[in-house]
């Protein structure tokens, strides 16, 4: 099935901002992270620390994915 994925901040250095990507009916976002992960090893550090948002909410790593969702990765951040 397809999802778009989204990348921000310093997740940009390792993905495309926004991309379509193909992934097993019935993924979680624990599966997207892995696989994310193997895509990329540089980013693995990265993205165990990142949440992930569909369709705009924040979603648990247990979160199953379905056709059509975009899912945003959304790395650490400060402010002052």
């Amino acid at each position: 099935m397809k999802i778009r994925l989204l990348c921000f901040a310093a997740m940009k250095d390792y993905f495309p901002p926004q991309e379509e990507l193909l992934v097993k009916s019935g993924s979680t976002i624990a599966e997207l992270r892995s696989s994310l992960e193997i895509r990329n090893p540089s980013a693995a550090r990265l993205l165990k620390v990142s949440r992930f948002a569909v369709n705009q909410e924040i979603v648990e790593d247990g979160y199953f994915l379905s056709e059509g969702q975009s899912v945003a990765v959304l790395p650490p951040s400060s402010g002052g």
